[in-house]
């Protein structure tokens, strides 16, 4: 009996011992990866997106975006390279060490060790540097700002393949709806013509335009499809992903006309233009370097100071300072001249002055072309600048026009719905009292239907022009019409 219980307790030490507890642990560890391992796959195919408005659509494609990502990146540290870029303004150091031995037969081995250090600096230019530093900056600040465009036309391609599946979709329910009602007609027209009320011919006619119907429904179901896998595309969003949107075409579409602010609109696009202003910053640094050449008067100074060390051995002794002013009169086309003063101390007192003067005669032919050449290209300049202001004002009136045009028609097929209603209940009426055939009922809920597509197709234009002021004006979407009011 004492035996059995002294086994009885072993298996239970042993059961509860540490060693099979962790055995245990591990194993449940085991089998929880590999359940997560077997289902990871049905994660990635069963992923759903939800967008509840355009906007999140939006972010969800930018955040997606590599592209963008890197592009930000680039354009930021070309900025920060811009600004730390005055290496031009800092001097330059130079050093030198030199051994030389030298044997000689029938005289004494030579020995020197010399060591040698240079600094120079550009100490006047004319302003070239600085306005060349200025001219860069500002390269780089515009450089961004074109970076932001380009956002904003992904962000409008974006907006435009969103609504172009919303309207796609809505075109879908409309000829659902459209499908639905004439199929009950059909059912009513099926009946008189057992009845003989109405004539086979007639139905046969119906039947013939509804089965048109549904194949132009059918086709637009295609197309929906297309719509949807370009925009996922667009996105980075996986075909196999679920694609929920869950909003309203147009259901707040207002009404406001750019027409009478053409002027206003004119001057906030033309002072936010980034072509513009580079081509601004072009002419004007055309200008400033045609300035600066012409300067034959304005030398660049160098100052370079130097120190060196000679001796036999080490540590070097001996110390010899140098100070050197260089004018350069580069500037001086035909005869370029350069004046330079050098002076040499030691610990004690100055050992030497040397002044000197260099000229050459370049002799150029071409010397006057050039010039004429010259101002030939400033004025291009500025004739394509002033160019360039009359294309995007052309460009930004087209826009305006067609973007109130497009309002004209979508108000226009709004009303021209509303009469459409009243004209269908009317032939509803007819149709029961057997003076009209059904299938001019069925013409005129086809008529009904189009006008409908029709103004969805003109809200889209008119979306897409006005997001295009916007983008020309670097404005965020929808705070045009605010800055107008």
């Amino acid at each position: 009996m004492m035996l059995r219980i002294m086994k009885e307790y072993n298996k239970e030490k042993d059961r509860d011992s540490p060693k099979l507890l962790l055995v245990k642990k591990m194993k449940k560890l085991f089998i929880f990866i590999f359940l997560i391992i077997l289902n990871f796959p049905y994660k990635i195919n069963a992923l759903e997106v939800i967008f509840n408005n355009v906007n999140e659509a939006v972010n969800f494609a930018i955040q997606n975006s590599q592209v963008y990502r890197l592009q930000l990146q680039s354009v930021l540290l070309n900025i920060k390279e811009a600004k730390y870029n005055i290496q031009d303004f800092l001097p330059t150091f130079s050093f030198t060490l030199s051994e030389n031995d030298n044997t000689a037969i029938l005289a004494g081995d030579t020995r020197s060790r010399s060591f040698q250090a240079n600094v120079s600096l550009e100490v006047f230019d004319g302003g070239r540097r600085n306005f060349a530093y200025e001219i860069n900056r500002l390269s780089s600040l515009y450089a961004f700002q074109d970076y932001e465009s380009s956002l904003m036309e992904y962000r409008s391609h974006i907006i435009f393949l969103y609504y172009q599946y919303l309207m796609q979709r809505q075109m879908v329910i409309i000829k659902e709806n459209l499908v639905s009602t004439a199929r009950n007609q059909l059912n009513i027209i099926e009946k008189e013509v057992e009845i003989g009320i109405t004539l086979e011919t007639d139905y046969l006619e119906y039947l013939i335009s509804f089965i048109q119907l549904e194949n132009d429904r059918e086709q637009s179901k295609r197309d929906l499809n297309i719509m949807e896998r370009r925009f996922k595309a667009a996105i980075d969003l996986s075909t196999e992903a679920n694609l929920v949107v869950n909003d309203n075409y147009h259901t707040d579409f207002t009404y406001f006309y750019y027409e009478p602010y053409i002027d206003f609109i004119w001057l906030i696009i033309k002072n936010n233009s980034t072509e513009i202003k580079k081509q601004n910053l072009s002419l004007e640094y055309a200008r400033r370097q045609l300035i600066y050449t012409r300067r034959w008067f304005v030398p660049i100074v160098n100052i370079q100071g130097g120190i060196s060390f000679s001796g036999e051995s080490y540590p070097l002794t001996e110390p010899r300072y140098s100070l050197t002013l260089t004018f350069d009169f580069s500037n001086m086309n035909l005869f370029p001249l350069s004046l330079s003063n050098n002076y040499n101390i030691d610990r004690r007192r100055l050992t030497g002055v040397n002044n000197s003067a260099s000229v050459r005669l370049d002799p150029q032919p071409t010397y006057f072309i050039r010039r004429q050449l010259a101002d030939i290209s400033v004025m291009e300049n500025n004739i394509q600048r002033i160019q360039t202001e009359k294309d995007l004002f052309e460009a930004v009136y087209d826009l305006i026009i067609s973007y109130d045009n497009s309002l004209r028609y979508a108000f226009t097929a709004e009303r021209t719905i509303e009469v459409l209603g009243k004209r269908l209940e009317f032939t509803r009426q007819e149709v029961e009292q057997g003076t009209k055939k059904r299938i001019d009922y069925l013409q005129e809920l086809i008529t009904m239907a189009q006008t409908r597509i029709t103004l969805l197709e003109y809200q889209t234009q008119a979306t897409a022009y006005e997001r295009s002021l916007e983008i020309l004006a670097g404005f965020y979407f929808g705070n045009l019409r605010n800055v107008c009011n």
